[in-house]
């Protein structure tokens, strides 16, 4: 991952990111050294992004959840359902900036194909200064619209006050219009001035945005511009932007895990849009030895999500297999009189983790099939991934499902178990809730306990520090890659290939 100044190098704000970096409202480096590395494993930093993305988890999977007889789960035609006034913005931006790499807008900025480079297009570099140009405008425009509706409990009363899917849609077209935008003012017009605190969260926030796509120099992706993304959604939640209504998540109002889970399903639906174009059409070269060691060449917390949701529906279907025992039971202690054949007592709800249909997510895809409620009775162990017409009906509703599309996509005619062995021995557990445990350790042990990877994380006022650097340095982290050399050798810093958390 990089720093915020090294994406700005070559943009219109460089200068005066540059110039701030010695600012101590700045986010700065802290980890160089393997002590900074041990002062980070104990900190609380690391202890809220790892309850963050396990909250993620939970949210989906809780009993409290009120989905639970909910004919909902996460739906590709109303992605923002679950989401707040300033997410609905995130959401908008994101799905602008999808299509900046499309060659049939008007400013598209496709892949030079006159580069003979196995990995890395250098149009990314150009694409990655659009986004340190225009991430001012998308931050502001989220804020605005999280200030604008914050007291919408009081709002809801009033004859003419619009409805929540009205504001949604308003706040997802003003994100959109944010992202395509150069005028870092145009579209997000502000009622008051911006007071030096806003400014300080707009400038932490846009380093963690900035970091979240890829390295512009290195032209690489790996799980630290993941975590990067991570961090920003962090902090969104902590400054309260997950909710409707209060201050930040930790306070009066926090943000439960609910809210966190379903809202982190859609937005890493629009975030792996844009990334998956990143690395399909620019060929970023995955920035770890093996990214996350055979998962994936660059992702982690999709999988843990994903394996998340694919654990709630496996409990939903016990809880409907019990629901059904009772129903049985009932008819047969009763008088029986229409009991067999009353279909209506009898109906179930449809699954909550499938909606009436799914979409294409990517324009360059093929057509998804209309997802049916056909799967309610199939039982789906993680050896589900090997069944290609539900890869492809039910991959834009079942996260885990994208994934292994994606990789599918990327790698045509390799060998399942050698593109991912990983994901191979994974696919051979007997139930998701093994699949999630494992690959919460994985992205804890793998991710958040590597130096090579944490070492590119900055801190600031809302993502905090608690302890004292080993020494002083430039915000920027070492720019190498991690693979080098004929043959993809491996350089000083690489890391080691380590088994899966659950291997014995």
């Amino acid at each position: 991952m990089k720093s915020a100044n090294d994406a700005t190098t070559t943009s219109s704000s460089s200068g005066k990111e540059s110039s701030a970096n010695d600012d101590s409202t700045s986010p700065k480096r802290y980890i160089y050294t393997q002590v900074d590395m041990e002062h980070f494993k104990h900190s609380s930093a690391h202890k809220e992004l790892l309850g963050f993305v396990s909250a993620m988890g939970k949210g989906l999977t809780s009993s409290n959840n009120t989905k639970s007889s909910s004919p909902h789960s996460y739906n590709a035609r109303a992605p923002l359902n679950d989401l707040s006034p300033a997410l609905a913005s995130l959401h908008g931006s994101l799905s602008c900036m999808s299509t900046w790499i499309d060659p049939t807008t008007t400013d598209g900025l496709p892949p030079d194909k006159e580069v003979k480079a196995r990995f890395g297009n250098p149009v990314f570099r150009t694409w990655h200064q659009r986004l340190t140009e225009r991430s001012g405008a998308i931050i502001k425009c989220l804020m605005e619209c999280h200030g604008k509706y914050v007291n919408y409990n009081n709002m809801e009363s009033s004859e003419n006050a619009p409805t929540k899917d009205e504001i949604l849609k308003e706040c997802s077209q003003l994100g959109y219009q944010a992202a395509s935008s150069s005028d870092d003012s145009s579209s997000t017009p502000t009622d008051h001035e911006i007071s030096p605190k806003e400014n300080e969260i707009i400038n932490e926030l846009r380093c963690y945005l900035h970091d979240a796509f890829g390295h512009p120099i290195r032209l690489d992706y790996g799980t630290g511009h993941e975590c990067s993304f991570i961090v920003f959604l962090l902090s969104l939640c902590k400054i309260g932007c997950f909710n409707w209504t209060g201050g930040a998540g930790g306070g009066a109002n926090p943000t439960s895990p609910e809210v966190i889970g379903y809202a982190s399903l859609s937005l890493l639906h629009a975030y792996l849009n844009v990334t998956r174009g990143l690395q399909r059409d620019y060929m970023l070269e995955p920035a770890g030895s093996h990214g996350v060691w055979g998962l994936d060449d660059y992702h982690c917390v999709p999988f843990y999500l994903g394996a998340c949701q694919m654990r709630a529906r496996e409990q939903w279907q016990q809880q409907r297999q019990q629901t059904e025992k009772k129903k049985k039971l009932e008819a047969k202690e009763s008088s029986g009189i229409g009991t067999d054949t009353d279909d209506d007592a009898r109906r179930l709800p449809d699954n909550p983790y499938l909606p009436e249909s799914t979409t294409v997510t990517d324009p360059r895809d093929p057509p998804i099939l209309d997802a049916t409620h056909a799967d309610n009775n199939d039982h789906w162990d993680p050896s589900i991934i090997h069944n290609r017409p539900n890869l492809e009906s039910y991959r834009g509703t079942y996260l885990y499902l994208s994934c292994i599309h994606f990789i599918q996509q990327i790698k045509p005619g390799v060998p399942f178990f050698e593109s991912s062995p990983m994901l191979n021995d994974i696919s051979h557990l007997g139930n998701w809730s093994k699949v999630m445990a494992g690959l919460l350790r994985l992205f804890e042990g793998e991710v958040l306990n590597k130096l090579p990877v944490v070492q590119h994380f900055v801190f600031g006022s809302i993502f905090k520090a608690n302890w004292t650097p080993s020494r002083k340095g430039p915000l920027e982290a070492p720019k190498r890659t991690f693979i080098g050399g004929s043959g993809g050798v491996e350089v000083t810093g690489g890391m080691p290939v380590t088994r899966a958390p659950w291997a014995k």
